[in-house]
């Protein structure tokens, strides 16, 4: 008897274990079930072990809390579940009053909502939106992402992506586009009446030039004296060079820097600029010294018109007591890498003993119309060194310049070896 009592208690003892262990078991599948706390299943040597793993579910909620882009869950109806703190931020509402309200209540169309939803069904999960915000009563695009929850919840989750600083980047590109547009318009427009200018002003400058040389012809040399029938053969060369610059003139205003580029040998180039100043070099007893020169890929105009503005500058700019002695050489180091530029260059160096210039007016002297002398010391326009920029630039190379004040001058030219 004693022997059956021990073992009804002995059973109620274990009944009572189990019944705790069964308790502590459900305790946790319904944690797992109500989000509380996250689960892990171990097999071991073909036992199941769980493990819950309370704070595994504490990070991904505190994700979609804080990610800035609205998370939504809803109802197939529409009804929203749940909202994060960015969406509220979205629409200016506090998201204790968003959820149990309805979504299509957040689209400028309300209608959109019953096209979202059937276009889901179709594998269609992404669309771009406006919706309204009580932040100052204005409605912002939005792109919206769905996927559908379902076996697992039945809800669908949505993620929200404000567009608006993207649509307003892509307008200031439109904007800048069309402003871009129109100045190209504007461009050509000028590039036509500035061709139109030269051919009318081209043909303004060949008819005197014709009569010149017409009539030199007709003047009889044999009344003349040796020195005025000199004169007048000088008079006739320089009208005839003069009409050959202005046709090279009207034939580079109808061509492009790219089209006119040929092999050209700077040597000859500059001879025919050192005959060109003649009686400016002679008058100043200037001595130009050459120095070797390669041939280079250039506009035989531009280079004429370079090298001309370059010496006559440094004429111009020499010393009272001091005749003009000019040097222009290539650089010993042939292929010469200009800072921040990956070709290679070839320099070419003019330097004069002018009087030189300070160092505060260097970065100016390229700018047109810059003059850094009174009108009555120097003659000039201020033109020339800002057409030799923009010859060099033409050519893909650069200007630059070294000076010392009483001394001298160096410009420095920089081609590129192609």
């Amino acid at each position: 008897m004693k022997s059956k009592e021990i073992n009804i208690e002995s059973l109620l003892a274990e009944i009572e274990s189990l019944k705790e262990e069964l308790y502590e078991s459900n305790s946790i599948v319904n944690a797992i079930k109500q989000g509380d706390v996250d689960a892990l299943v171990v097999n071991n040597n073909g036992v199941p072990e769980l493990y819950s793993l309370e704070t595994a579910d504490y990070t991904y909620r505190l994700l979609i809390e804080k990610f800035r882009q609205g998370a939504l869950s809803i109802s197939r109806n529409g009804l929203i579940l749940y909202c994060n703190d960015y969406f509220s931020e979205l629409v200016g509402i506090p998201s204790e009053q968003i959820i149990g309200t309805y979504l299509n209540e957040y689209f400028d169309n309300p209608t959109q909502f019953v096209q979202i939803i059937q276009a889901l069904r179709y594998g269609i999960a992404t669309h771009e939106i406006f919706f309204k915000s009580n932040n100052e009563k204005k409605t912002f695009p939005a792109y919206i992402a769905l996927t559908d929850l379902e076996p697992s919840v039945e809800a669908i989750g949505i993620v929200i992506t404000d567009l608006t600083e993207k649509k307003k980047h892509e307008e200031a590109l439109i904007r800048h586009q069309e402003e871009l547009e129109e100045k190209i318009k504007e461009l050509n427009r000028i590039n036509t009446n500035l061709e139109e200018f030269i051919h009318v002003i081209s043909h303004d400058l060949k008819e005197p030039l014709r009569k010149i040389v017409m009539h030199n012809d007709r003047i009889d040399g044999s009344y003349l004296s040796e020195t005025d029938a000199k004169s007048m053969n000088v008079l006739k060369s320089s009208a005839l060079r003069l009409n050959s610059l202005v046709d090279d003139l009207v034939q580079y205003s109808s061509h492009t820097a790219q089209e006119e580029r040929t092999e050209i040998n700077l040597a000859s180039i500059i001879a025919e600029v050192i005959e060109d100043l003649e009686i400016i070099i002679t008058d100043k007893k200037a001595e130009i010294q050459i120095g070797k020169l390669p041939a280079i890929k250039a506009s035989k105009v531009q280079i004429r018109q370079l090298f001309g503005n370059l010496i006559t500058n440094a004429i111009k700019y020499s010393k009272e007591a001091v005749a003009p002695f000019i040097e222009i050489y290539q650089a010993e180091n042939l292929n010469v890498e200009m800072p921040n530029q990956n070709a290679k260059f070839v320099k070419i160096q003019i330097k004069d003993n002018g009087i030189g210039m300070e160092s505060s007016h260097l970065l100016k002297i390229f700018t047109i119309f810059q003059r850094l002398h009174a009108r009555n010391e120097y003659s000039g326009n201020g033109i020339g060194l800002a057409i030799c920029k923009k010859i060099m630039e033409n050519h893909s190379g650069n200007i630059t310049v070294e000076s010392t004040l009483n001394e001298g001058t160096t410009f420095n030219l920089y081609f590129p070896i192609v």
